[in-house]
């Protein structure tokens, strides 16, 4: 039993359609001449004052609520860090003290507390920015909807 392959392929051509507009890159069709509406934007709308007011308040507190999570988490992060690194360091110290006496630290352990403290460091990080997302978010909700009760 053999298997052949048929190199005939039929070609399918497709054919334009009609009621279709023509699609260009401007606003103006240059086969038609008529303008291209767009209907996936929507038209600017004009805001008055108090929007644009209370747009900048909540402006302002989505950016004091990101910049106080993210200072509380890189201070809590840079004391956590070098609180895991000084252990690192101290486990580093004894274990050398009793193998190799006049060596206390080594450049690996040194090496290890640096990057223990970095990782913490950067958990903290990410945390502070993941909580103040979820802020921000909360703060949207209450005012898009209107219900501010906190």
């Amino acid at each position: 039993m053999t298997v052949g392959f048929s190199s005939s392929i039929p070609a399918f051509k497709a054919e334009p359609n009609k009621t279709e507009t023509c699609q260009c890159e401007h606003r103006i069709c240059p086969q038609c001449g008529k303008p291209i509406e767009d209907k996936f934007v929507k038209p600017e709308e004009k805001k008055g004052f108090l929007t644009r007011t209370k747009n900048g308040f909540i402006n302002a507190r989505k950016f004091f609520i990101d910049a106080g999570y993210m200072v509380g988490g890189t201070v809590k992060g840079l004391l956590y860090g070098a609180a895991a690194g000084g252990v690192v360091l101290a486990g580093n110290a004894v274990k050398n003290t009793f193998k190799h006496a006049p060596k206390t630290l080594s450049t690996k352990g040194k090496l290890l507390a640096g990057a223990v403290g970095t990782v913490v460091l950067a958990y903290n990080m990410i945390k502070a920015k993941l909580t103040a997302n979820q802020s921000k978010a909360n703060l949207d909700h209450r005012w898009e909807t209107g219900h501010n009760e906190q």
